[in-house]
């Protein structure tokens, strides 16, 4: 799993996940904390590609070693330039409230596909 292995990286670095965040925001300008690494590590959030990429090189290792996909990626790419075109950068929350509110709606679907 991901956050398992963003956790077993960050402990061989000898790192808290305060830790990790700041160094996330403070070489790679990301804006996250302690409670986005706990929610990747739990598995309660995954993050967006451009956060994986900058995991990866902090921690030495290839993409596809912390179990970032390419056909993912290619995925979440799009469906950020279709939904935030125009918009900047899309962070990890903006991109977790769209993978939330899709959750959502299929379980909305789910449903009432039941009550028919």
């Amino acid at each position: 799993m991901l956050g398992e292995k963003i956790k077993a990286l960050r402990k061989e670095k000898g790192m808290t996940q305060t830790e990790l965040s700041q160094r996330l925001n403070s070489e790679f300008g990301l804006k996250t904390d302690r409670v986005m690494v706990s929610k990747w590590e739990t598995g309660f959030q995954t993050p967006i590609f451009s956060t994986l990429q900058c995991l990866a090189e902090l921690f030495g290792v290839s993409i596809d070693s912390l179990g970032g996909k390419t056909q993912e990626k290619d995925n979440v790419e799009a469906a950020k330039v279709a939904l935030f075109s125009g918009a900047g950068e899309v962070t990890d929350e903006m991109w977790q409230e769209v993978v939330n509110f899709a959750k959502y709606v299929e379980a909305r679907e789910a449903q009432k596909n039941e009550n028919k």
